[in-house]
């Protein structure tokens, strides 16, 4: 019982992940995993180093597909960010960056007479674009820098 308690110690202190948090459950499922090893463990190994590396690697096995997990739902967080904040920038296009010219195109092009309108029209086409657009290109921008995209997009309606 002592030898558990101070393979769970070990465990917590030295083995748990720094770079995201486990649930409950999966800090459960390790420390029953590490449990499970150290049981089928023989005696001579039991009071040996290789212990320890038994244990890392048990432990490793579980952190390293949660980790891998953990990123793919973060990498998708910041994907939804991005797409979400893309029409946010159809306003900034239309306020700073078109000129006249330009505007009056896009309204010949989306046949819409007022600039309310337009940009009402644009925020739902962009939107409807950015959804199109491949999550590789997208992960090279932030919520910020994703004006950039946006802004060559408006430009190419023009």
């Amino acid at each position: 019982m002592v030898r558990y308690e101070l393979m769970d110690t070990y465990v917590r202190t030295h083995l748990l992940p720094y770079d995201f948090a486990l649930t409950a459950s999966q800090e459960s499922e390790l420390f029953a995993s590490v449990r499970s090893a150290l049981e089928e463990t023989n005696d001579e190994e039991l009071f040996s180093a290789i212990l320890r590396f038994k244990v890392e690697e048990v432990a490793d096995r579980k952190i390293r597909q949660w980790r891998e997990e953990n990123q793919l739902k973060e990498q998708l967080n910041r994907i939804n960010e991005i797409r979400h904040s893309a029409a946010d920038y159809v306003s900034t296009f239309l306020n700073g960056q078109a000129t006249p010219v330009a505007i009056a195109q896009l309204k010949t092009r989306f046949a819409v007479a007022d600039s309310d309108g337009l940009e009402a029209e644009l925020k739902k086409r962009i939107q409807e674009w950015v959804g199109t657009v491949d999550d590789s290109e997208l992960l090279q921008y932030d919520v910020i820098t994703v004006k950039d995209l946006v802004f060559a997009q408006l430009r190419s309606w023009c």
